[in-house]
């Protein structure tokens, strides 16, 4: 079931009202239980104050007093933890406005679906800063199957995100250059099948890179009398290293010929990431 912005606005102003009432009177909760039942919770609190991340608890059925969040909040966004809970809504007026319409939806799917939320949102801190958080959020329910409560934790992610833009700006320009530059530039992996090539060698050949993957280099470019040699040089560039400049002659879709002169050399891998080697 996909949840709409105006379910998780009737979610959000259910919340609101319970986060606004005042504990009810009559017998502690579960989670208030007296003599060592309440040393064990203070226990609890104190190791969730240590944890470097933001972590939250909401009862659904208790006032705003039962409410809990890390002190981590304050070194995080700048709001202490009294500010924080005094707002019941200041969280959703903090999350980023590109991000609020999707965190509508997924929390609505969450308390309408009962599956856990697992997401990134941008969030405003008090000095306007924009912090990334990963969250990590479940609602529990009672026996009966009534909501109880909401808990989760939040882990601060802006220098990823930071390393992840810069990188995909970097691979942007690298694109860019690779598409731009007049040479002939072709991707190869280890047996010398094509994983992608530049603009200059799609218009020389006539091929496009999407019917050309896969295919090894000497099948598809190279003169049929030039093919074996070539497939010998690339073997030994890849394992040698030789970088020396050779000269073949490759063959265009429409069957005229051009003389290459080209070379090689090897993009070592890691244990994530294939070899390549750049012709």
């Amino acid at each position: 079931m996909k949840a709409g912005i105006s379910d998780a606005e009737a979610v959000l102003t259910s919340l609101a009202s319970v986060f606004f009432q005042t504990a009810p009177d009559g017998p502690q909760s579960m989670r208030s239980p007296a003599g060592a039942g309440a040393t064990l919770e203070a226990r609890y609190r104190v190791l969730l104050d240590q944890i470097p991340a933001v972590v939250f608890m909401a009862y659904l059925d208790q006032g705003i007093g039962e409410a809990y969040v890390s002190p981590q909040i304050e070194a995080t966004l700048g709001f202490s933890q009294k500010e924080w809970l005094e707002d019941p809504v200041r969280w959703y007026q903090q999350i980023h406005p590109g991000d609020k319409t999707r965190w509508c939806e997924e929390a609505a799917e969450m308390f309408l679906s009962g599956r856990p939320l697992r997401s990134s949102y941008r969030v405003m801190a008090r000095d306007g800063r924009v912090v990334w958080f990963h969250c990590e959020a479940r609602l529990v329910r009672r026996d009966d199957g009534e909501p109880w409560f909401i808990h989760g934790v939040g882990f601060d992610i802006t220098e990823l995100k930071q390393v992840q833009e810069a990188l995909q700006e970097e691979r942007n320009v690298v694109s860019a250059i690779f598409d731009t530059v007049g040479a002939l530039v072709i991707v190869l992996d280890r047996e010398g099948r094509i994983v992608r090539f530049n603009r200059a060698c799609e218009q020389m050949t006539g091929y496009s890179v999407e019917e050309s993957r896969g295919s090894a280099l000497w099948d598809l470019f190279v003169a049929p009398e030039d093919a074996a040699e070539f497939r010998d040089l690339f073997l030994q560039i890849r394992d040698k290293l030789s970088r020396t400049e050779h000269e073949s002659r490759w063959v265009t879709r429409d069957g005229n010929q051009r003389i290459i002169a080209w070379s090689a050399a090897v993009l070592h891998g890691t244990t994530q990431t294939p070899t390549y080697i750049i012709v």
